[in-house]
């Protein structure tokens, strides 16, 4: 006769949720890391979902978004990226899940670049580009956010800083990772100069895509991508490329409307030299940039560093 402790005779029965999560333990354990993936960078909201999703789709590879979202919500894992106190590996090797698919993507690598193609030398590396204006405003839509303020306080905060989701807080904050900026437009003309020194550091290494091109003939656009990334571009995905795959920005509203004069001109100003180097053209009459607002800034107490 077999004899069961009474503790375990009392145990409940066993729930979906708790088999769900041993099962998803499971699979993270011994999921393989993909040896090289197509990682997919560019700044938040600059159309890099959309790209990654329609790349998987017209390949037929399974693909993962953001997995920084799904293992750092809190972004405290982020933070000891930026500070050095977590190597990138060791990350990778703790959620080797969210790492074992044939393309990725995560805005968050392009400020750790070095650092990711240190951990998969043989990736592939796509940087999706987006106007500035665009970019930031999208952002800020995201977020329910004005662009127009000369800073955020008080109400405007109170929302930012319930959001689960603690990365955004922290950019407009200016410390994912650290940039400089004495307000909110500032620090987002500066974080997307970062994503543009990034690619200008490792021309050699990524693939440039123009969301401004992609827009102009989808299905195309990813079909040649596709190619020029090493897979067949095998399904037809002219229905899928209209799909919303993140909430989108207001369109309607001029960059000129959204921003105000003053905070318009603050992004041309910080972003000008830039912007123009990839044919972007300024929205008013040439100003006089500051000698030193398009400098790469010193970063040598982060992870990533581009000079």
């Amino acid at each position: 006769m077999l004899l069961i402790p009474t503790v375990v005779k009392q145990l409940p029965p066993v729930s979906a949720e708790w088999v769900n999560r041993l099962k998803n333990a499971y699979k993270h354990k011994i999921a393989p890391i993909h040896p090289s993936p197509i990682i997919i960078l560019g700044h938040q909201k600059s159309g890099t979902t959309a790209i990654a999703a329609l790349l998987g789709q017209i390949s037929g590879l399974p693909f993962t978004i953001d997995p920084f979202h799904h293992i750092d919500l809190n972004a405290h894992l982020r933070q000891k990226l930026f500070k050095q106190e977590l190597a990138f590996d060791d990350l990778v090797q703790g959620h080797k899940f969210y790492f074992s698919t044939p393309i990725i993507k995560d805005p968050n690598f392009t400020f750790l670049y070095e650092d990711v193609s240190r951990c998969f030398p043989q990736a592939t590396f796509v940087q999706v580009m987006r106007d500035p204006r665009d970019t930031i405003r999208s952002v800020l839509n995201r977020l329910k956010l004005p662009g127009n303020l000369p800073a955020l306080e008080g109400s405007w905060c109170t929302p930012l800083q319930k959001m689960a989701a603690k990365g955004w807080s922290l950019m407009i904050a200016g410390n994912l990772p650290q940039v400089k900026g004495s307000n909110y437009i500032e620090r987002l003309a500066h974080r997307w100069n970062w994503t543009i020194d990034t690619y200008n550091a490792h021309r050699d290494e990524i693939i440039l895509l123009c969301y401004e091109d992609f827009l102009q003939d989808k299905a195309d656009t990813i079909r040649e991508l596709a190619q020029q990334v090493g897979l067949n571009p095998i399904h037809d995905i002219s229905a899928q490329v209209d799909i919303q795959y993140q909430p989108r920005g207001n369109h309607q509203v001029s960059w000129l409307e959204f921003f105000g004069k003053d905070n318009l001109r603050t992004i041309e100003t910080i972003c000008g030299n830039r912007m123009q180097s990839f044919g972007y053209h300024l929205s008013e009459p040439p100003v006089k940039f500051d000698a030193t607002s398009d400098k790469v800034p010193d970063f040598s107490d982060f992870a990533a560093a581009f000079v």
